[in-house]
């Protein structure tokens, strides 16, 4: 391998492609799709249904700094590469559920546990390695794998169901995760710039700087910091609205009398959304402060809820679901970037996988609040209103964000006195 070649690059590109297949995008993306078929065989109620999202969740939340940790100190390609083996494994197991729903529940939980290494706790923590300077436009090109998936699954699943049935769609999908995700991810996927004699960015390190040993605080001086507590808080009140919005779209248009095709389109388009959002926000995060670039993404996805609250159909509920998708698309970008500025890359995978694990929690909750909801009203008004009160709070919120630390000259001790003090 040349080492004058900038491998980064490569890193970013099977980025893409582990993230356009792993859990985070292939759950949500094809959840909704699934359902359909599955409740017309089996009789499962809705809020029984989405509750195995929330038995992802609690999981993902429970287990995500572990996996973080494990990643901190042994490296993502193994961990990455393992988990998209179990992960293939689980999604072909699907083609034998019954109608025992605990079955559904334990498979899904089983993606949670084992499929882990295939979501940004790994591959964010390789790109906050590899780039520093155009850590935002990396993170944002890589990220919107997810949206390049999230865009692709549902209409690539709905086709297999109208063609073959949903046990055999299983199938397929799990054989097509194994035949480009697996392979591509094993040849491009390098743990670090030190692990092949380059450097972040490919620059030359300033003066004094190691090429071994990236600064920041551990994970028990992160959560001791204000700022660690408010970008949980925050992002927990975002992950809550707009996964639930985005989980619930297909039954929702559906529901208005979209035909399933239609409404896998719309669900796709929200996902061209989430890639556009990330390109985007990476781009004006290396040039403005994240928090404000959050800010704004947020705003669109307000406006998105609202249209969808005023009953909108057709093309209306095709623009609502882009305008939903730029704040999915921004927050797991804005996450990452901030936990690297605010924290360093010491535990990034760590602390990291805190707050992935809490962002999961609140797409098993938010979801399964808003089935219930609508089990009870028969609506989707109540819970619409009440995802946008709680993006408004979480604007608010993301307007008292503190600066970043500059971890290149400020010891770690400072950073978390200045942070106490913020």
């Amino acid at each position: 391998m040349s080492t004058h070649r900038f491998w980064g690059w490569y890193v970013v590109a099977a980025s893409v492609i582990g993230l356009a297949c792993g859990v985070a995008t292939t759950i949500v993306a094809t959840f909704g799709v699934y359902l359909g078929p599955l409740r017309a065989e089996f009789g499962w109620t809705q809020s029984s249904a989405f509750a195995a999202l929330l038995a992802v969740t609690l999981a993902s939340a429970l287990l995500a700094p572990l996996v973080g940790s494990v990643v901190d100190r042994i490296g993502a390609r193994k961990v990455v590469l393992v988990s998209f083996v179990l992960e293939i494994l689980i999604f072909a197991s699907f083609a034998w559920q019954t109608a025992a729903i605990w079955s559904f529940y334990a498979r899904y939980v089983a993606l949670a546990v084992f499929g882990l290494g295939t979501t940004h706790v790994a591959f964010a923590r390789v790109l906050t390695l590899w780039f520093d300077r155009r850590r935002g436009l990396a993170l944002g090109i890589a990220l919107s794998g997810v949206g390049i998936g999230g865009f692709l699954w549902p209409l690539l699943v709905q086709t297999l169901i109208s063609a073959f049935g949903w046990r055999t769609a299983y199938l397929l999908m799990a054989g097509t995760i194994g035949a480009i995700a697996l392979p591509l991810v094993a040849l491009l996927l390098r743990d670090s710039p030190a692990q092949i004699g380059q450097t972040p960015d490919n620059e030359p390190l300033p003066c004094g700087t190691s090429l071994t040993g990236p600064t920041g605080l551990s994970f028990r001086e992160a959560i001791g910091t204000r700022i660690y507590w408010r970008m949980l808080v925050t992002f927990f009140l975002v992950g809550l609205a707009v996964q639930s919005v985005m989980v619930h779209l297909i039954p929702l248009l559906t529901g208005r009398g979209l035909p399933p095709m239609l409404a896998a389109l719309a669900q796709s388009l929200l996902f061209v959304a989430v890639t556009t959002g990330r390109l985007t926000t990476g781009f004006f995060m290396d040039r403005f402060f994240a928090p404000r670039v959050a800010l704004g993404f947020l705003l669109a996805s307000i406006g998105g809820i609202a249209l969808l609250s005023q009953g909108a159909a057709g093309g209306t509920a095709l623009v609502a679901a882009l305008l939903v998708g730029l704040a999915v698309g921004a927050e797991v970008d804005v996450l990452a970037y901030l936990t690297s500025r605010y924290f360093g890359i010491r535990s990034f995978s760590s602390i990291y996988g805190s707050y992935f694990g809490i962002y999961s929690l609140s797409g098993g909750i938010g979801p399964l609040l808003t089935a219930m909801s609508v089990d009870a009203t028969d609506s989707y008004q109540l819970a619409l209103g009440v995802h946008a009160g709680v993006l408004v709070l979480a604007c608010v919120l993301l307007l008292n964000f503190s600066r970043f630390p500059d971890w290149s000259s400020q010891p770690r001790q400072d950073a978390v006195a200045a942070d106490s003090r913020s």
